[in-house]
Formats: C-alpha cells, structure tokens, sequence
C-alpha cells in the first residue's frame, strides 16, 4: 500500500479504491480482501439524486455534454436533478465585442435539458470575470476627439543638451565643437571655423511629426567673421540621401556682426525632392550656415515649424451619461437570455464576483484592484445588483435570482460583506431568492480543522440571510503545505478515504446547518477525475471512494 502524503491514522475497516460505473460493472481484480470490499461497498450506494430528497442536485457542465448522448450524458441523467452549463450564457460568451448577442447559442443544450426533465440553473449574467471587456469599454468610453492637421512650432535641437566639447560632424569632414556662448546670453552654442564647409547636426523629430511635415525653421546665429561668402545653404540627409534646400546669407538675412540674431530657412525646396518614404523620416541630419573663406560663427539652439497630424485624444464624458449607455447595453444583454431561454430556465445567477475580501479596500472589487475586468459596478454604483435583478424580473417575472461569490468559507471579510451586500441589495427592491457559494474544497490534514472552522462558520452565516443557501463548485483537490495541487496519482488510499470523508462532512454539515426550507441545493463541478481534482469517478467513469463520501452526506447519517 502507497504511504500517505496527507495523513497518517489507521481506518478500522478501511474500504479502500476501486469502483464501477452506474451504467456497468467494474472489471477490477485483485487478490486484496480489502479492495473487494471496497467495490461491494461502493457499489452498495444508489444513483447520488437516491438520497437529495427535495433539493437539486446539479452537475456543472459544458454544453456538449448535453447534446452529445455519450457515458458523461448518461452519468449525469443517473445521478442529478439539475444541470449548469458552464459555457452557455455568460456575457463573455454570448455578446460579441460589436454588441451582437447571440440569441441561439444554448437553445439546444436547454431543450435537451428540458426533455430529459432536468433543472436549468443560469450562470453568472454580471460577472467581472466573465464580461466581453471589449464591448463594455467601448460602451462607457470616453468621447474620442480625432486628430487633425495644425501648425506648431518644435525646438528640435537645444543645446545646452550636448555637452561641452562635443565634436559634431560637418560637411568635407570638418567638425563644429560645443562651447559656452562667448557673449554668455545662449548657453551651450555649437563654434564652427572650416572654410567652404558647414556643420551637420542629428535630429530626431517629436512624436507625431515626420520629416515631409516641416515647413520652415530658424536658429540663433552669430558671425564673427565670414571672409568670402559664395552661399548660405539649408540641407537634409535622410536614408543616405542630401537633399539641398535655399536660404540667405547671414548677413542678408540683417544679422550683425558680433551679435546674435536669427537664421531662417524653408523646408520648401525640400520637400518638393523628398520620397514618399524620406517624408515619413522621423529622424535625419540638418546641414546649416554659411559658406564662406573666412568662416567664424556659432549656431544655437534650432526650431522648425511643422504642419503635422496631431494627435487623438479622449473628453471625459459625464458619469451619467457613462450609467445609461451601460444599462442600456445590459438590458439589451439580459433581455435576449430571459426572452430566449426564460421559458425552461427559471433559476439564475444574476451577478457573482463582486465582493472584496481581506486583501482589498472597500466592500465591492473595482478595476482599481483588478485593472485586467469589467466591474459594472464603478458605473451603476453599488446597487448595480438591484439594477440587474429588476431588468431580468421586467421580461422574466418568474425568475428566481440568487447572487454568488467564492472564498467565503476562508475569507471572513468577504463573507461580512456578502451579508451587508445582501441585506441592502433586497432591501433596494433586488428580491434576490437565494446566495450561492463556490466552494471548491481543498484537502490537507494539517489545514483540515481549520478549513472544516470555516465551512462551518459560511454555512451559519449563510442560513442567517434567510435565503435559500446553494453550494456550487463542489469538487476536491490534495495540497500540499504550501498550496500547491498534488497529481492524484501521488495519492494513498488513506488520503483518498480522508477526502471522502471530508466531502461526507460537508455535505452533512449543510444538512444540519442550513434550515431545511433554504435549502436550494448542491452542485458539483470537476466531478471526474482529471489528474488535478479527485473526483467522484475516475476516468472510466467507475465510482471512487469518494463517491460513498458525498452519498453517506446526502443521507445525513
């Protein structure tokens, strides 16, 4: 026998793993008096809905199981009462990211449902984590202004930003050199002295603004001699090309000798020599200055004024405005689900998710703790529940609503909350029928008094709403010390007598604790054994150990 990871005890008695299917017969052999004992054990058990008397027992699955009548369809006829399609109506799954609900996704999966007379619970309708985010942000997005073309002016060289010393490049491989302003009125200026050259300089535009954008520049400039002047030029080298422009000389442009004044040029002539592919340039080298015999002058910083596309941008819409366009996107929602399956589907989940626990602010999540959903709640405030709940009434009278969360069975704060919630939510006109719980159950012996602390501890506080108390997500898992799943193949015997004993207590403790009028039911997800979870069968869908866990509970006894 395998030693146990999890616990160490000895089970007088122990009926120890092995199982069959509803549907046949087990072929397990073995020598051991102990296995056999435990097949006729398990074996001994009814069909699970046997022992649920009046309260729904669901099976949490795709829809395909309902369509496709294969051994998971005909274990869940055999043992449940009720059925949760995991993917049918969700809003992530039922509204595309243009708005367009679907309206036939599940027809299918609940007719087949309704044939086989089995119970339709509806998944979470408002839930962060199943939201089509796309939509909504669209829905409650600011005003989008687009950009248009506008002239502005650009300082694309300053500089006091290139430190002193700086040798800069120019033309016939002469080099400028970055100095203090001798007339200290600039800062840093770039001193050039070649004769019949001039300097080049780097440029990279801002953002938004391309080489094919700029129109016209300028730059403080000032001579200390010229000697012969032949030229003043303005150039661009882009992707290996020189492309020259026209300006003035210095001089012609009024700047004296000894002072400083401003050299202006056009990109004109420019542009009109620029590829499509050199205009999108958003950096390049800028050659300026005069050309002269006896060159001593200094460049400061430089200027261009562009026609360029500015860029889009958001106006805050008003919070109003931002409530009505989301109710009316979730009345759209949630009028197509009740018109579409209200007639076989009377139970709902109206929202889930919401409630802050421990590690959170306030009483309800918001995209400030989790940027990455949709919180309807940060625009229809925190009665969004009531909201919701009087929409779905409005086309589906009938419908009973309960509001879920998880974690409430370890979360004190988010179980406090859930109280708070509820009461003010129904006493705002929700008419909630019932609270669900999610508990996915995780088994470690040295954790276990505790864990069994806090389902006792959901379960009084769950009955004291006076509402119909549900259960979902019931499966079980092996952690370690740390929290970390353990493969259940790594598993004893023990430990998986252990895990059915603990589903045992649960299920008993919500008989014992929870007023026999509130009780909804029980469902249970992951119930076939995947590596991860134990389950109630294994993969050949013969029962396990655990399976007589949840069965004793059932019976209460």
């Amino acid at each position: 026998m395998k030693k146990s990871l999890l616990l160490h005890t000895s089970l007088a008695g122990l009926l120890l793993l092995a199982s069959c299917a509803d549907e046949f017969k087990s072929d397990f052999k073995t020598d051991e008096p102990s296995d056999v004992a435990l097949t006729e054990y398990v074996n001994g058990f009814d069909v699970l809905k046997s022992y649920s008397g009046k309260m729904h027992l669901s099976a949490e699955v795709p829809m395909s199981t309902l369509t496709t009548h294969s051994t998971p369809y005909s274990q869940l006829l055999t043992n449940f009462t009720e059925v949760t399609p995991t993917d049918a109506f969700s809003h992530a799954v039922t509204v595309s990211s243009n708005g367009v609900v679907d309206t036939t996704r599940a027809t299918d999966a609940v007719a087949e449902a309704a044939n086989a007379s089995l119970n339709v619970m509806g998944t979470a309708l408002c839930s962060p984590f199943s939201t089509q985010k796309a939509y909504m942000d669209k829905v409650v997005a600011d005003t989008y202004v687009p950009g248009q073309r506008t002239n502005g002016d650009f300082k694309i060289l300053d500089m006091d930003n290139l430190a002193l010393g700086t040798k800069v490049e120019g033309s016939g491989k002469t080099y400028a050199e970055v100095v203090e302003d001798p007339l200290n009125e600039k800062g840093h200026v770039l001193h050039y002295t070649s004769a019949f050259n001039h300097p080049f300089v780097d440029i990279t535009l801002p953002t938004g603004v391309t080489l094919g954008d700029l129109l016209e520049g300028q730059c403080d400039y000032m001579l200390k001699s010229t000697g012969w002047v032949p030229a003043s030029v303005v150039k661009v080298m882009v992707d290996g090309a020189t492309i020259e422009g026209s300006t003035k000389k210095a001089v012609d442009q009024g700047i004296e000798k000894g002072k400083w004044g401003t050299y202006k040029f056009s990109f004109k002539d420019i542009q009109d020599k620029l590829t499509d592919a050199q205009k999108a340039a958003t950096s390049f080298r800028l050659g300026l200055g005069d050309v002269c015999s006896n060159p001593n002058y200094y460049i400061g910083d430089i200027t261009v004024t562009a026609n360029y596309l500015a860029p889009g941008h958001y106006e805050e819409r008003p919070i109003e405005e931002k409530k009505a366009d989301a109710t009316k996107a979730l009345d759209n929602y949630v009028k197509t689900i009740m018109n579409s399956y209200g007639k076989d589907v009377k139970t709902w989940i109206i929202a889930a998710d919401y409630l802050a626990g421990t590690k959170d602010n306030g009483t309800l999540l918001s995209s400030k703790e989790d940027a990455a959903h949709f919180y309807l709640n940060e625009y229809l405030g925190d009665d969004f529940v009531v909201d919701a709940a009087k929409i779905a009434k409005n086309y589906n009278s009938d419908a009973q609503l309960f509001y879920s969360d998880n974690d409430l069975e370890s979360d004190a704060t988010k179980l406090a909350n859930l109280t708070k919630m509820l009461k003010q939510w129904n006493d705002n006109g929700a008419g909630l029928a019932g609270v669900n719980a999610e508990v996915h159950l995780k088994y470690n012996a040295a954790t276990l008094k505790a864990d069994k602390e806090g389902i006792d501890n959901m379960l009084k506080t769950l009955a004291a709403t006076g509402l119909q108390v549900r259960l979902s997500g019931l499966d079980i898992t092996a952690v370690d010390e740390s929290g970390k799943s353990i493969d259940s193949k790594q598993l004893s015997e023990d430990d998986l007598q252990a895990m059915a004993d603990y589903y045992d207590y649960v299920i008993k403790q919500y008989l014992t604790l929870i007023p026999e009028a509130q009780r909804y039911g029980l469902s249970f997800g992951s119930y076939n054994a995947d590596g991860k979870h134990i389950g109630l069968w294994d993969s050949s869908f013969n029962r396990r150990v655990t399976y007589a866990g949840v069965a004793q509970g059932l019976q209460g006894k």
